[in-house]
């Protein structure tokens, strides 16, 4: 099959039945293809991803995958040419998401299991404290530190220390899937429902809100965030298994995936990392695998 034919998935969605085009991304918005897939990770064979929904990186060398199969936290280093699963641990509960604050993985959780902190070269597990009635979903963290954590009882993004002290809260419309720290302080926040991400200030201001493009009449589904050190942010799109690239004004730039089964293309993506050597991690839920992506531009 060449690159050019169309290929129809119809599959279910919320809201009914979507039909999904595989026809590559740069004809759909004329934007160039800037990614491209470096590698899949899926464990090894007495413990494989099965349905990964959250990533996040500690170095260019150690990633840790929540899989809501188990539910398990997965952490894996790099030896060599390949990633190989490193430690295996059972979670109190469903993973929403996880990141790494620079000393230890944090991750958040259904079932009014809160945050939960696992530190050390074990990963021992400690609760942390959340201000009352908090359910916490989405994270990211700041180079200080501080975490932000958006509430889904009270629909608003809240700023903590790294012992769960509330510092400030935002409040947001409509119910965040990802969020991201920005270089001057502020945050993004992806609100998939409405097909755009939400740019706030170091106040907690809303500054600019982007809407996502659709791709073939589909509308955008944004699941993750990554901000680039120059400014560039990476958007993954759970609709249609698109890598979208933004400039600082929200201009879509570039593209890389869609949606398929084969190495390099993502099906009902949910979760995206930016490692420290400017890779960038995908939690391919339905295929269930973690793939690696690199900007070639």
């Amino acid at each position: 099959m060449s690159r050019s034919t169309l290929v129809f998935l119809v599959v279910g969605s919320l809201s009914g039945l979507w039909i999904f085009s595989a026809k590559p991304a740069t004809a759909q918005t004329g934007a160039p293809r800037v990614l491209t897939f470096m590698e899949s990770i899926k464990g090894n064979e007495e413990v494989e991803l099965r349905w990964p929904v959250a990533l996040a990186a500690a170095s260019a060398e150690e990633i840790a995958v929540a899989d809501a199969f188990g539910p398990r936290l997965l952490r894996f280093r790099r030896i060599g040419v390949s990633w190989q699963l490193d430690h295996s641990l059972e979670l109190p509960g469903a993973p929403v998401d996880v990141i790494h604050d620079g000393e230890r993985w944090v991750v958040s959780m259904r079932q009014g299991k809160g945050l939960v902190a696992f530190e050390g070269p074990e990963m021992l597990q400690r609760p942390l404290p959340l201000p009352r009635n908090v359910i916490p979903g989405p994270l990211t963290v700041f180079p200080n530190g501080d975490l932000l954590v958006y509430d889904y009882t009270g629909h608003r993004v809240l700023r903590l220390s790294a012992e769960g002290t509330l510092i400030s809260e935002a409040p947001i419309v409509g119910t965040v899937a990802a969020l991201a720290a920005t270089a001057a302080g502020g945050f993004l926040a992806a609100v998939a429902a409405e097909g755009s991400v939400l740019s706030f200030d170091a106040n907690g201001e809303l500054s600019a809100t982007w809407d996502l493009p659709a791709s073939d009449q589909i509308p955008a589904w944004p699941v993750g965030l990554a901000v680039e050190p120059g400014g560039d942010i990476v958007v993954v799109d759970r609709h249609t298994g698109r890598l979208l690239v933004l400039d600082a004004t929200g201009k879509v730039v570039g593209l890389g995936s869609r949606t398929g089964w084969e190495p390099g293309l993502l099906l009902y993506p949910a979760g995206l990392a930016r490692l420290p050597n400017g890779q960038f991690l995908v939690a391919d839920e339905g295929n269930g695998r973690a793939q690696v992506f690199r900007r070639i531009d």
